[in-house]
């Protein structure tokens, strides 16, 4: 493959998508960024694949100067999007995202008839509603049977994306990884004993295709439409966290990434699978490594104590003055934070946030304090544990838009024993090392 005039990298994500240019020597010389919104009704948190893919035209029409030049497509998807889709990739139903708690029942029952310690062993994962998107397929399969009936396939955001840019149907590893389907542990395909039991027809699954692999070429409609050329190649690329993985140089085992913005992610590279019931794991993009973490809801909880306690202050103020003096400030407080606004990622259970701990003398400022003390327990809690099974590395790599320097001063604080170091755009840079390995090795 000949080198690339420009790279695009691609990061379609749950809020935004970002899209980023890269030259011959690999600098990102150009970002753009459309914004929009998911939906939420009780439970449910979804979001229309086609609302992603506007805005995914929308940079392009601001990129149409470049289009033409661009030799190589790399993308990364928010991950788990659940979405059922008819014989030519259309959306039957809106993507269950990983928020979603709606099939918390139907969670128990595959737990039920599989068994954890099978689920651990083979799928990697327990099913928790939303986090594995085994139990929104089967909320379908109860619910929105006409639905599932009709799909030709289920896949996620990149299956979609992929089959309307290329033709082809595909779904990388690390999306896999949280279906609940695949066989996580063994880095290796499907479970068709797990199909069978649920009764998902085979068919209706993706082919797994390597991340570092190019799965196709924009076809003559997708290139009139963003100006690209027609057959420029498309890699399959991975998940947006295991793309920042690799923009932060998290490759190898104990190093440690930790993602920070509407969601707290910390996640640590292996070189052999860990299941943990408390925890996820995935596939990395790079074979025989894997990366287990957790999650939590970190920037949906501030902005939620915004709306609700903070209400004369804008955004800007919120953010860039207020938070960063508390988080500033060393303080002690006696109340303390479920943090489960959206429930429990790990758990079956549907959980609930809270506050307690409360008195008389209890401040709002000792709310706010009590929601950052919750994230980063959850953080500790991480490392303390796999710290008795793998070495970990003395450098957490730190990332996200809510990487301030008054939080990182904050992490510093309560990390002492590593060094935290900042890096911007790992995702878009992820994407580019997957494009960098592509071109090199002309796969």
């Amino acid at each position: 493959m000949k080198q690339a005039a420009y790279v695009l990298a691609l990061d379609m994500g749950t809020s935004s998508t970002k899209a980023g240019l890269f030259d011959r020597d690999f600098n990102l010389v150009l970002t753009d960024k459309v914004d929009y919104e998911y939906e939420t009704e009780g439970m449910k948190v979804e979001i229309h694949p086609e609302k992603i893919w506007k805005a995914f035209l929308q940079v392009m029409e601001r990129l149409k100067d470049y289009a033409p030049k661009i030799d190589l497509i790399a993308p990364c998807f928010l991950s788990p999007s659940l979405i059922p889709m008819d014989e030519s990739g259309n959306a039957l139903y809106p993507s269950i995202l990983h928020w979603d708690r709606r099939s918390a029942e139907q969670g128990r029952r595959a737990l039920a008839l599989i068994g954890g310690d099978r689920f651990l062993s083979l799928a990697g994962n327990l099913p928790y509603p939303g986090g594995i998107s085994l139990t929104g397929l089967l909320w379908l399969k109860e619910k929105e049977n006409a639905v599932f009936k009709k799909a030709a396939m289920f896949g996620h955001m990149n299956t979609f994306f992929i089959k309307r840019v290329t033709g082809h149907w595909a779904i990388d590893p690390t999306n896999a990884s949280l279906t609940g389907l695949y066989h996580t542990v063994a880095y290796g395909d499907w479970i068709e004993a797990f199909c069978e039991t649920f009764e998902i027809p085979m068919e209706k699954l993706p082919p797994v295709v390597p991340c570092l692999k190019v799965v196709g070429s924009v076809n003559q409609e997708v290139a009139r439409m963003t100006g690209l050329r027609s057959g420029t190649p498309v890699l399959m690329g991975s998940n947006d966290t295991s793309s920042a993985a690799l923009g932060a140089g998290v490759l190898e085992s104990g190093q440690i990434l930790n993602i920070t913005g509407s969601g707290e992610l910390l996640a640590i590279c292996l070189d052999r699978p860990i299941p943990d019931e408390k925890y996820y794991l995935r596939t990395h993009p790079l074979p025989g490594r894997w990366l287990l973490f957790n999650l939590t809801l970190a920037g949906f909880a501030l902005e939620w104590f915004r709306l609700q306690f903070c209400r004369e202050m804008d955004e800007k103020e919120f953010y860039n003055t207020y938070v960063s003096e508390i988080l500033r400030e060393e303080r002690k407080t006696s109340v303390r934070f479920h943090p489960y606004l959206a429930g429990d990622r790990t758990s079956l259970k549907q959980k609930r946030g809270a506050f307690s701990g409360l008195t008389l003398a209890t401040t709002r400022e000792d709310f706010l304090f009590a929601i950052l003390e919750a994230v980063t327990g959850r953080t500790q809690g991480l490392l303390k544990k796999i710290r008795q099974r793998i070495p970990l590395d003395r450098v957490i790599h730190l990332t996200g838009g809510a990487a301030t320097s008054a939080l990182l001063d904050y992490k510093r604080r309560k990390f002492p024993e590593f060094e935290i170091v900042v890096k911007e755009d790992c995702t878009l840079h992820g994407c580019a090392f997957m494009a960098r390995r592509v071109l090199e090795e002309g796969a």
